[in-house]
């Protein structure tokens, strides 16, 4: 398939319309859309609607573009892999991440990694647990960090952490006069929510029912990073790992556990086929003696 037909594809979708993506291709419009129409014929259905002279990314364009986006993101490395190899830089680590991990131990991991790899290049991706599933087929990390359980034939996995969720509050707020708090304390207090595809937010919505709650949530983000920061600046509270708590610190934040505890795991997965390289094992060590200090800091 032809690899600039795609790239024609990708451009449109992600800058909004023929001109930006011809654009920054540095083609004609016309040559962009005889790319789109040329790659519509190969897969034998059309990509997009065509209304009043606007683009319009149908349900197959939208699933096909699912699937080979990886692939792409892969071939706009290959300059940037070839050059390393020029210049002998073989030494490199690729990382990917689930964005909580990503904010809430990477920064540090990569602190104490960096420390004793000098000449290491290392790169994070923030990528879904979606994204990850569809990079089962391809060469796109040496090491992966997720909320467990992820299983996948593709992929092995281990345990770095288990850990307890915490309430984050603003500064001053009533309930921070308690040591802990439980579900019931929770009632009637604005809960800045995780989206419901989240792995976290099953089992705390399960934790308020058991207990006959139904909390107030307002307000729903994807990011627990951001839901913290909104809880800073006095918008709910939020349940979040301790590690986004650590990244935060007390910025107009009060952390109370949750009791009974509501624990969760985090681990690191990587491709079936082959074994850990030395640098990923590095890398997974210090992650795990990090972790480790973070939350014997937090519990002390």
């Amino acid at each position: 398939m032809n690899i600039k037909r795609l790239q024609a594809f990708k451009a449109v979708i992600e800058l909004g319309s023929i001109t930006e993506a011809a654009n920054h291709l540095c083609l004609t419009q016309p040559g962009v859309s005889r790319h789109i129409g040329a790659l519509e014929d190969d897969l034998g259905f059309l990509l997009f609607s065509r209304t009043k002279g606007r683009l319009q990314l149908s349900d197959r364009g939208k699933n096909f573009f699912e699937a080979v986006e990886p692939l792409l993101i892969g071939i706009e490395k290959l300059p940037s892999i070839a050059n390393d190899i020029r210049l002998d830089r073989n030494s490199r680590l690729r990382l990917g991440a689930g964005q909580f991990i990503a904010h809430g131990l990477i920064p540090w991991v990569l602190k104490r990694f960096s420390a004793d790899h000098l000449e290491t290049a290392v790169s994070v991706t923030v990528v879904s647990r979606r994204e990850l599933l569809h990079w089962a087929d391809g060469d796109f990390f040496d090491l992966a960090l997720v909320a467990l359980p992820l299983e996948h034939p593709r992929f092995e996995n281990k345990k770095f952490t288990r850990f307890p969720v915490v309430v984050a509050l603003p500064t001053g707020h009533p309930l921070s006069q308690k040591e802990a708090l439980n579900a019931t304390d929770l009632a009637d207090e604005n809960l800045i929510s995780l989206a419901p595809s989240e792995i976290f937010q099953p089992a705390v919505m399960a934790r308020f029912q058991e207990n006959g709650v139904e909390p107030m949530a307002k307000i729903q983000t994807t990011s627990m990073l951001g839901a913290c920061q909104m809880v800073s600046c006095g918008l709910g509270i939020a349940i979040v790992d301790p590690f986004i708590a650590h990244a935060m610190g007390p910025k107009g934040i009060d952390y109370r556990p949750l009791t009974p505890a509501l624990e969760y795991h985090y681990g690191y997965i990587w491709p079936a086929d082959r074994p850990l390289s030395p640098l990923a094992k590095s890398f997974a060590n210090d992650l795990t003696i990090v972790a480790k200090s973070i939350l014997a800091t937090w519990q002390g």
